[in-house]
């Protein structure tokens, strides 16, 4: 009963408005699906390992109470059980590798056709939010709220006055940061109208709690 219950209340934090793991955007689910791959082959990999280790403890264990046994071919079978463990290792570090490759190309194909140019400027301890267009008279500056067409894709113009912030709305994609002097850019797309609340995920001074969006 105690083990279900600390489950349900784990279980609690993979859901919610500021939640990597509840993704509501196509950059946020590519990220969320490869979260839960890396933690179940990792996790995998870890039992592996761990049952490496247990065998030759129980085997040694087991060997105190029986004669000395020479083996003549335990080098050679050894040295090919490492050799599989190195190459399967080498596989899988690059099959990561690639997996992060194509999803950072699916992240940056978001914005090819922005509906719209939003300049975000982290000031401590809040976001200035200057939506951008051709007509000046259509610029509109406000702060700390962002909003944006649901269905559509938005471009983030990212830059800071002051320190280095980080903006992470999670459930819409992951965090980049915000750096004096330097302008990055940040593609999102909300698949469904919403409210997705995000936070400087940088520590930038005393107020670096308080320093959160919403979208």
């Amino acid at each position: 009963m105690a083990f279900a219950t600390a489950i349900a209340l784990f279980l609690q934090g993979c859901a919610g408005w500021q939640s990597a793991l509840d993704p509501k955007g196509p950059a946020a689910s590519e990220l969320a699906w490869l979260i839960w791959f890396f933690t179940g082959l990792c996790a995998v990999v870890w039992v592996l390992v761990m049952a490496a280790l247990a065998v030759p403890l129980l085997m040694r264990s087991r060997q105190h109470a029986e004669p000395l046994a020479l083996d003549a071919g335990a080098d050679s079978r050894k040295l090919r059980v490492v050799m599989v463990a190195v190459g399967l290792t080498a596989v899988i570090l690059v099959g990561l590798t690639l997996l992060s490759f194509f999803a950072n190309r699916t992240l940056a194909a978001i914005g090819s056709d922005a509906a719209l140019t939003i300049r975000v400027t982290g000031h401590q301890w809040w976001w200035e939010v200057r939506y951008e267009d051709a007509t000046p008279s259509r610029i509109l500056t406000t702060a700390n709220e962002i909003h944006i067409p649901a269905g559509e894709p938005v471009r983030l113009l990212l830059t800071s006055t002051d320190v280095i912030h980080s903006f992470w709305v999670p459930s819409l994609s992951g965090k980049l940061d915000l750096i004096p002097g330097r302008m990055n850019v940040l593609d999102i797309k909300a698949d469904k109208p919403g409210v997705y609340r995000g936070q400087c995920a940088e520590f930038c001074g005393a107020q670096h709690a308080n320093m959160g969006t919403f979208i």
